[in-house]
């Protein structure tokens, strides 16, 4: 029987594990975000994401344009950071509307234009 060596486990990544954060002036617990998607338009690389909005916490609309960067960390099974992107923006979107014919969660959704040249992976354990 052969012998293993230089055995690496690998675990693959959790699409439900991840954390977002803005840059710094733009302050959004981490636990509110709900998802997001990294695809492209043609040329143009998109990112969008949701979040809940809370009685302890709401997003103010004008602070929008002073997000500028945006970085996704994944994580391991018990929430240590193992890798992840960062990225900075050019374009930014957002939405969200509130009805009273309806008992939905109060959601934000954001999409941005990512500046490819700055989107960096970003690695833990190397």
């Amino acid at each position: 029987m052969p012998e293993l060596t230089k055995f690496t486990p690998v675990e693959p990544l959790k699409s439900n594990r991840f954390i977002i954060k803005f840059n710094k002036e733009v302050t959004v617990p981490d636990y509110l975000f709900r998802s997001f998607k990294i695809y492209n338009e043609g040329e143009k690389l998109i990112f969008k994401t949701k979040m809940y909005q809370t009685v302890n916490y709401s997003f103010n609309p004008a602070d929008l344009f002073k997000i500028t960067s945006v970085t996704i960390e994944y994580l391991d099974p018990i929430g240590d950071v193992v890798n992840g992107l960062s990225f900075d923006v050019q374009g930014s979107n957002l939405s969200f509307k509130n009805d009273y014919s309806d008992d939905n969660l109060s959601m934000i959704d954001f999409q941005f234009v990512i500046n490819p040249e700055t989107m960096k992976l970003i690695y833990q354990n190397s």
